[in-house]
């Protein structure tokens, strides 16, 4: 059955398609525009982006030829349609409706290769579209395009924000190096290496920023946390360097200053440990220490490697002797208590005995010959050098029971 068009339908028609020309344009317009698309088409691409970009561009290429020969279909029956008070017969209904619903969207004529014709086949070829064809070819081909720019512009976005943070700290780490100056240390071939893998990551994330995403792009913010871990360790060395080198003098002479307290500490040990021997039978004492002449000689080691040494090796050396210096200033304190403990457990003792007795005394039962035999003793032991400290413990432990076996008859 052959539709029969109206002024009114024809009318209709034409302000639909013009809504969906100003649609498609503004759509092209703003794929044009966007980002990730002007990103691909400027910079120098390699791999798996170069691959999807010259894919979605040839398609993009195509997408326009379509959308020009689409707004040229669109202007002839603008131009055919002419004022509102145009007059139109039915031939000029028929060819405006032809043009709207046929077969009007002419594509340039493209050459067929000749291995591809036979003998009596054209050397070229042409496609005829309708403009309903034309937008759904278009729509097909924005949605490749634009999934390409936007994938493209997410990956960059990933992939550049934690590489220009870690590129900012390679050169803060970098600037350290030349404040330290020149020299052989392994620390300074390993900041190197990590310039080169974090410009190499850059440069491979500008160029295929889709090829680094693929497949979830696991290995990239692994290989970035390692990046970070390696030079934050080598930031620490060079932070020790340049420490080293600034206050090398006075830091050094810090640590002589420690050492004083540990030899000080040594020798108070040693002091209470020759009491010790004197006044308590068998003591069980820590070995004696002589940290503060080893450390002596560390100093005196970093004084003559500070001509011939790298300022890295330096400064790890310096924190090092820093921190054990503390932790055996720590020690030497705490071996003065250990050695003088036996002393103050015979005085603990002594004392709880008078406080036993004292104890006896205030119920009337310390002349008790039991209780006058058990504080003898456990005083004889406690007031005889070496005294037996074992045995006077078990001593004052008897006369505490014979005082409370005491007490009850008081009562």
């Amino acid at each position: 059955m052959t539709t029969i068009w109206t002024r009114q339908a024809i009318d209709a028609a034409i302000d639909r398609r013009a809504q969906e020309r100003s649609g498609v344009s503004a759509g092209l317009l703003e794929l044009d525009d966007h980002p990730g698309r002007r990103l691909l088409d400027g910079a120098k691409l390699s791999g798996v982006t170069a691959e999807a970009w010259g894919r979605a561009s040839a398609e993009l290429a195509a997408l326009w030829t379509v959308f020009e020969a689409y707004q040229l279909v669109l202007d002839r029956v603008a131009t055919m349609r002419g004022g509102p008070k145009t007059r139109l017969g039915d031939r000029e209904l028929a060819a405006l409706a032809d043009l709207l619903t046929g077969r009007s969207v002419a594509l340039p004529r493209q050459a067929v290769p000749f291995e591809r014709r036979g003998l009596l086949d054209p050397a070229s070829t042409q496609d005829f579209l309708t403009l309903d064809e034309a937008v759904q070819s278009m729509t097909r081909t924005y949605e490749v395009v634009k999934k390409v720019a936007v994938d493209a512009e997410d990956a960059w976005n990933r992939l550049l924000e934690p590489l220009d943070d870690l590129k900012q700290q390679v050169q803060a780490a970098r600037a350290t190096a030349d404040a330290i100056g020149t020299g052989t240390d392994p620390v300074f071939g390993r900041l190197a290496n990590i310039e080169a893998q974090t410009a190499d990551l850059r440069r491979r994330a500008l160029s295929d920023p889709l090829g680094l995403v693929a497949g979830g792009g696991a290995g990239t913010p692994a290989r970035l946390a390692r990046l970070h871990s390696e030079l934050a360790t080598v930031r620490t060395e060079l932070e020790q360097a340049l420490s080293a080198r600034a206050e090398f003098d006075q830091r050094l002479a810090a640590v002589e200053e420690v050492i004083v307290l540990i030899a000080r500490a040594e020798a108070e040990a040693e002091t209470v440990r020759a009491e010790v021997l004197a006044k308590i039978a068998a003591p069980r004492l820590p070995p004696a220490s002589a940290a503060a002449a080893h450390l002596r000689t560390k100093v005196a080691d970093l004084r003559r490697e500070r001509s011939g040494q790298s300022w890295s090796l330096l400064g790890r050396n310096l924190s090092a002797l820093e921190k054990n210096s503390r932790v055996i200033l720590e020690n030497a304190q705490k071996r003065v208590a250990q050695v003088r403990s036996p002393l103050d457990r015979r005085d603990e003792l002594r004392g709880l005995l008078d406080a036993y007795r004292a104890r006896a005394a205030r119920h009337g039962v310390a002349e008790s010959p039991r209780l006058v035999a058990a504080h003898r003793a456990a005083r004889d032991l406690l007031w005889s050098a070496p005294c037996d400290l074992a045995g006077a413990e078990y001593a004052v432990r008897t006369y505490q029971a014979a005082v409370g076996a005491a007490l009850p008859s008081m009562s």
